[in-house]
């Protein structure tokens, strides 16, 4: 519980920087529908998240763990495909998904025990 709701906090971050920053990554008309990402993503991360990385295990090690950023940029879209009211080109899904993790590192580095 405690990782979807860093999720979720990490996800309002990350598109209201990238909103702020330019229209042209991301764009929505209110500020509810950044929350409901923020949960949309955090149910993906959740649940279909980890299917895929033991998926991709294979093709994420021959690459070193750079189809990672692949995986969480397809899932970051995916979000925001099923989230009305918000449009993210492939650029905003890119630095989005390195947002995210970066925000929900810092995140669990705070809250972890």
């Amino acid at each position: 519980m405690v990782r979807f709701i860093a999720y979720v906090v990490a996800t309002v971050v990350a598109t209201l920087a990238l909103g702020t920053i330019s229209d042209r990554l991301i764009s929505f008309d209110r500020a509810e529908t950044v929350l409901l990402f923020g949960v949309v993503l955090g149910l993906i991360n959740a649940v279909i998240k980890p299917v895929v990385n033991v998926l991709a295990f294979p093709l994420t090690c021959l690459t070193f763990g750079l189809f990672a950023i692949v995986i969480n940029t397809v899932l970051f879209w995916l979000g925001a495909y099923v989230t009305p009211n918000l449009e993210v080109t492939w650029w905003g899904a890119l630095f989005g998904s390195l947002l995210v993790s970066v925000a929900s590192g810092i995140i669990f580095t705070v809250i972890d025990e």
